[in-house]
């Protein structure tokens, strides 16, 4: 058996050190959560002076909006039907691309949508997958992802890097002259790699000297769409003490009605308030061809005939990705999976993609008369709905009791530092980390199984944050030889655990979480599970192609993985999604009619070690 001398002496060490009477008392009971492997590669973008200039003099020629309508050509030979649309609102993030239906399966080819060169090479095991990312002279950077493979040189050249590194996970960058490709050229096949839960090409065009991405919808690409945004429902929003709408110092839905971009609201026309109300708009566009609810590109919002509030998604930064959770109801999204899109802004929402807004998109109702509202929701093909109805404002006759809130705990200001502390706890929030001013909650409950902390319920997972913040809990009954394998938890209803990561520090066991909810310190003991999938006993003769691996870690996340065959480095690969880990046979790198030795090593974020050991006859 052949057993690696640093997994071994790691191994050994594990097993020895938990192998005694302290540990075996403690007792942990332990939910499974996923593993995820997530590289973040820092990106370097080499545009040369020259491209810069030549870019400059190509849209010079341009209309203004920057959409040449006939610079691209389409990535795939197949009727382009759309599953995602670009600025769909996503976990923590707008959509940067369109997401090419596939007709079911992998394999499609795909191309080069212009002239240029591949910039970029990059393999991920969650993410993108594998992506290519090919520069344009016009100025643009096109982006290929999900890919189940590269055409069969650009493979070679990847896996004999992946072979020279040892790892399966690259970013590559390289030179302009390495790899030119002409427009329709053949450079990969659409899969589903990566974070992705079906067969699907995601296509994306960015400015090659910023990076942001830019509205593929934009540029003139033959894709159907006939059919105008549809509205479900309309939210008012109470701006502070003093205002009211139908009746309800709260958040109020109204259900809306209609077809055919016309709609107004389902229980008549009139709406009462009083005070500062926002609004937010339930709707999705649709595109012929997909029954998928896709992203809308503008919305208008008019007061007495007036323009109050525009927002428009032509292109946005990477950079503030994450604002999307100011944009939209991020209580809503949490608690009833409903996809509200607020037309007011919150004071730390940073997004440049407000067109126009008056008094941050909030409207006085005070005066006792009518004031006729009217939204218009656009698509990318220009088909346009409507929503209008009529707001009674002034104080109404009669005021509802308001019901009783309970006293904060603190009270935080999204512009500037906050820390709050309690008996085991302390919680920092830096500056910018909240979207607008918070009354925050806290409470404590006692241990539940597995932990080895009270529970620390800070606020709720309703309100969002934007930037990460100190968390430090103290254990409490951890004993001493746990320390290192301390971790901090986040627990859903069902008292489930998510691991937030964590390191023992000063008596304290500290982590950064992006995140409110409940949390709790627990210990992480337990190697991750490799279950083969093709291999059985000892010398199986094996014909197929790809060798196996159910790979799953009950609770800090699968770290690293490592394959050797016959004691040299294999390429390995994991499917994050599926929790699968795999070799794919290589013939060029392994002997056949023989006898071989295959070695497995998963390590989680505890630095817990599985290995797995087979021999077997290919």
């Amino acid at each position: 058996m052949l057993i690696k001398s640093y997994y071994k002496d790691k191994i050994v060490g594990e097993k020895l050190k938990y192998l005694n009477p302290e540990f075996i008392s403690a007792g942990m009971a332990i939910s499974s959560v996923s593993g995820d492997f997530n590289q973040n590669a820092t990106m370097r973008y080499r545009i040369s002076a020259l491209s810069i200039i030549y870019s400059c003099l190509v849209c010079a020629g341009w209309t203004q909006s920057g959409f040449p309508e006939d610079y691209f050509r389409a990535p795939l030979d197949i009727r382009m039907v759309l599953s995602g649309n670009f600025g769909e609102l996503r976990p923590n993030h707008f959509h940067s691309g369109i997401d090419i239906k596939t007709q079911g399966v992998s394999g499609q080819r795909v191309y080069a949508a212009a002239d240029g060169y591949i910039s970029r090479i990059k393999i991920e095991a969650a993410g993108y997958g594998n992506t290519l990312y090919i520069t344009h002279p016009g100025g643009f950077t096109t982006v290929y992802a999900h890919l189940d493979r590269f055409r069969s040189d650009i493979a070679r050249y990847v896996k004999d890097r992946q072979y020279s590194l040892e790892q399966h996970a690259l970013n590559i960058y390289p030179e302009r002259d390495e790899w030119p490709v002409k427009k329709g050229e053949l450079v990969a096949f659409s899969g589903t790699s990566g974070y992705s839960f079906g067969p699907h090409l995601h296509f994306e065009i960015r400015d090659a000297a910023t990076q942001e991405p830019m509205n593929v919808l934009r540029f003139g690409f033959d894709i159907e769409d006939l059919v105008p945004p549809k509205i479900f429902s309309l939210y008012l929003y109470p701006g502070n003490s003093g205002s009211m709408a139908n009746q309800s110092y709260s958040k109020t839905r109204l259900e809306v009605s209609g077809e055919n971009g016309k709609y107004r609201l389902r229980d008549g026309d009139t709406v009462t308030a009083t005070g500062s109300i926002g609004f937010g708009i339930e709707a999705f566009d649709f595109l012929n061809g997909a029954a998928n609810r896709c992203g809308l590109y503008r919305i208008r919002m008019m007061v007495d005939g007036q323009l109050k509030y525009e927002w428009k998604m032509d292109r946005y930064s990477f950079s503030e990705d994450r604002y999307v959770n100011s944009y939209m109801d991020f209580g809503e999204k949490v608690r009833n999976n409903i996809t509200v899109q607020k037309t007011f802004v919150d004071p730390n929402n940073r997004l440049d993609l407000y067109e126009h807004v008056e008094n941050s998109g909030m409207i006085d109702f005070s005066e006792p008369r009518s004031y006729p509202v009217k939204f218009i929701l656009e698509d990318a093909a220009e088909n346009s709905s409507e929503l209008g109805f009529v707001v009674r404002g002034g104080t109404p006759a009669v005021l509802p009791e308001r019901e009783a809130e309970s006293q904060p705990d603190a009270v935080f200001s999204w512009s500037a530092d906050n820390e709050f502390s309690r008996d085991g706890i302390s919680l920092k929030i830096p500056e910018g980390a909240l979207y607008t001013d918070l009354k925050f909650h806290y409470a404590a409950s006692p241990r539940v199984a597995g932990t080895f902390s009270p529970v620390h319920a800070l606020q709720d997972p309703y309100t969002p944050l934007h930037l990460a913040c100190d968390l430090n809990i103290r254990p409490d009954g951890l004993p001493e030889e746990l320390q290192d394998k301390s971790l901090i938890a986040l627990l859903d209803d069902e008292n489930g655990f998510t691991a937030a990561g964590g390191q023992w520090q000063d008596g304290m066991v500290t982590t950064q979480i992006r995140e409110f909810g409940r949390y709790a310190v627990l210990v992480d003991t337990t190697e991750p599970v490799i279950s083969s999938l093709d291999l059985g006993g000892p010398g199986d003769r094996f014909d197929g192609k790809t060798i196996r691996f159910r790979v799953t870690d009950d609770l800090s996340g699968i770290k690293s993985y490592e394959g050797y065959i016959d004691n040299h480095w294999a390429l390995f690969e994991y499917d994050t999604k599926n929790d699968l880990v795999y070799y794919r046979i290589d013939p060029k790198r392994l002997s056949s009619g023989k006898a071989h030795e295959l070695e497995l090593y998963i390590t989680d974020n505890k630095e817990n070690i599985a290995y797995f050991y087979a021999e077997f006859f290919w």
